[in-house]
């Protein structure tokens, strides 16, 4: 009896767990649907055009572009979710069904469903002609993010190219952030990104822009000016929760969480710095305070179980960590999976589980390598040779601070070692616990052993890097002298089909300065060095080019007094090759005549600081007043100089006279 009594009060209880439940749903249901009314929304026209149309209205009502958090705090996004699915997968309407899909890519988007979003906004693209200006600009945004988080760099740049024909948009950051061109991606955020401001005060920035700033700085590793703007972007949220004249709907809710984000930047910034109590209590404000934003929130986590770990308290990091494993088997983020990997890696490592730490270092390792693979493949599309170059031999000089590192770790490694066998030794001599030193002596040398496998493996990962880096850096270089000399070829061509002096003069003078351009790569091509280039052999190889071209029938002496001394960086000796290239060749073509007596000087010295360079000519001279200020030739002179940060001086003495200086 005893045994029928206690089976039928568990009996009661369940039931009435379930009719709680029940009623909770019940109530939920209900309250979704009472919501759904304020909303406008007519539920029982589900299905239908005008339904269709009625919740896109009001979607774009909520403003998600203005702010993002908004919508999801009227109703929670998963809500959204099955609204938006459910008319997407009942819309006949062909363009109602592109509308739909585009506003519920955005909510896919911000739950982290990247694949999924993708799938939909493929199938959109094709009726991109029969939408509004708006829906064009998001559907080409989110496309562009879902392209970016496959890590198709290739795709993102041809969206990106389309918003900025369309003048939809006009910046390049987030593509150059996505190549890893970090110092591009700031430069192009800093010069064209617009501040955006509150309605109704035009002196508190809107969240967004240090948001996306100061993040630039952090993937750059400027971890000082990344805290200066993320410090900056907490102080304006704070100033708009204060400032009376800004209003909007639910701005409280929205401004707590951007004030969130800001907390969980600053808190990964005192991680990286490792000021882990502040970080921990930073990271905590983010996790409670930001549930809106799934994949910030979920990295904080990420962040928040490191410092924990850092600080030896294991049982706290594996909470953190089990519930982010949990949250990623829901979304397709790869930052968030990537940086969740690493995390695992380091725990495995720290309680010495190596089978599990390098299962999770080569999941890591995959990712990186898919990112990086996609980098250099996509870089050459997005920039040009000197971008390109720069980034190269970034790239370069990483390496082998990363291999003097290592080398320096593996010498302390083995200066220890030394030292721990000395002591060992003595401890053989005074003392009779052989065996229990002898078992410590073993046990640490495996684990040196391990640390010095590692190393190895890094070093070797390393050695290979800089070699590949150099070849591909030499081929830059080679490929850009071709497609140079390739240019010069065709205009060679044309110019031996015009009978047209004039249009051949022109195309001869473009030759020089292309000519003037691929000797650079031509010296970095084949020489060992890829920053400098001696500017003696460059100029007289220059010269005699344009001596070559012009003064086939003038007798002139050339003077040479050039510093042989002197070496200039790649992108000065372009701006300077171009200006020796004009003034040279307008020397040869009208300073000279065909008597004789005929001579140019030209002279280089380095004044410590700076470069003086004077081209001088015995030629009739130049009416200074009444030269031509709008010709090309000179335009191009005054560019390459500003871009030298220099001065030019022209002197009309006995012949005419060029001085230029610019700093070294």
């Amino acid at each position: 009896m005893n045994n029928q009594a206690i089976m039928k009060k568990l009996l009661y209880i369940i039931l009435l767990i379930f009719i709680a439940s029940d009623v909770s749903s019940q109530k939920y249901e209900i309250a979704i649907h009472q919501k759904l009314n304020e909303l406008g929304l007519e539920t029982s026209k589900s299905q239908t055009n005008e339904y269709a149309n009625q919740l896109i209205n009001t979607w774009r009502k909520l403003g998600h572009e203005e702010n993002k958090y908004n919508p999801y705090i009227v109703l929670p996004i998963k809500e959204w979710e099955k609204l938006f699915e459910k008319e997407y997968q009942n819309a006949a309407d062909t363009n109602i069904k592109t509308r739909i899909a585009i506003h519920y890519s955005t909510i896919l988007i911000d739950l982290s469903k990247y694949e999924k979003a993708l799938t939909i906004l493929k199938l959109a693209y094709p009726d991109r002609t029969n939408i509004s200006k708006n829906e064009y600009k998001i559907l080409l945004s989110n496309l562009e993010i879902c392209y970016k988080s496959k890590n198709e760099i290739t795709k993102a740049i041809e969206i990106r190219n389309e918003l900025i024909a369309n003048k939809l948009i006009n910046n390049y950051w987030r593509i150059y952030k996505a190549c890893g061109l970090g110092e591009a991606a700031i430069e192009d955020f800093t010069l064209f990104e617009e501040k955006k401001y509150f309605n109704g005060n035009e002196k508190i920035i809107h969240p967004s822009y240090y948001n996306n700033l100061c993040r630039l700085y952090f993937s750059n590793n400027k971890i000082d000016s990344a805290v200066k703007y993320g410090e900056l972007g907490l102080l304006n949220v704070n100033k708009a929760l204060e400032e009376e004249s800004i209003q909007f709907i639910h701005k409280k809710e929205i401004l707590n969480n951007w004030k969130a984000l800001y907390y969980g930047f600053l808190g990964k910034c005192d991680m990286t710095k490792k000021d882990y109590p502040n970080a921990i209590i930073k990271l905590k404000y983010a996790i409670v305070n930001g549930k809106i934003d799934i994949e910030s929130n979920t990295l904080s986590m990420i962040y928040l179980s490191l410092c924990y770990m850092h600080l030896n308290e294991l049982g706290i990091y594996k909470i953190y960590s089990d519930s982010v494993k949990n949250i990623i088997k829901t979304i397709d983020a790869e930052d968030v999976i990537r940086s969740y990997y690493s995390a695992s890696h380091q725990y495995y490592a720290k309680i010495k589980k190596y089978d599990s730490a390098f299962y999770y270092l080569s999941l890591y390792a995959q990712y990186r390598e898919k990112m990086s693979k996609g980098v250099q493949q996509n870089q050459s599309i997005l920039l040009l040779g000197q971008l390109e170059i720069e980034k190269r031999r970034l790239e370069l000089n990483t390496s082998k601070l990363n291999l003097g590192k290592s080398e320096i770790t593996i010498k302390k490694i083995n200066s220890k070692n030394f030292s721990l066998t000395f002591i060992l030794i003595i401890v053989l001599i005074l003392t009779s616990a052989l065996l229990y030193i002898l078992y410590q002596n073993k046990k640490n040398r495996n684990l040196l052993r391990d640390k010095n496998r590692l190393l190895n493996y890094v070093l070797d990962i390393n050695k290979s890097h800089i070699i590949k880096n150099e070849s591909l850096l030499k081929e830059l270089h080679h490929r850009v002298k071709n497609n140079l000399q390739l240019m010069y070829s065709l205009l060679n061509l044309q110019k031996r089909r015009n009978e047209n002096i004039g249009i051949v003069n022109n195309l001869t003078t473009v030759q020089n300065r292309i000519h003037t351009m691929s000797l650079v790569h031509e010296y970095l091509y084949n020489s060992n060095e890829f920053e400098f280039i001696n500017i003696n052999e460059y100029i007289q190889t220059l010269v005699s080019h344009l001596q070559n071209i012009y003064n086939k029938e003038k007798p002139i002496e050339i003077v040479y007094k050039i510093d042989s001394s002197i070496d200039i960086k790649l992108e000065k000796i372009v701006y300077l090759g171009l200006m020796l290239n004009e003034i040279v060749s307008n020397a040869f073509k009208y300073a000279f005549e065909e008597k004789g007596g005929n001579q140019l000087l030209i002279k280089i010295d380095n004044n410590i600081s700076s470069i003086m360079v004077i081209i001088s000519d015995n030629g009739p001279g130049l009416d200074i007043s009444k030269k031509k200020i709008n010709s090309l030739g000179h335009k191009l002179i005054d560019v390459m100089c500003l871009q030298l940060n220099g001065t030019h001086q022209i002197k009309n003495d006995a012949g005419l006279t060029h001085i230029i200086q610019f700093n070294i």
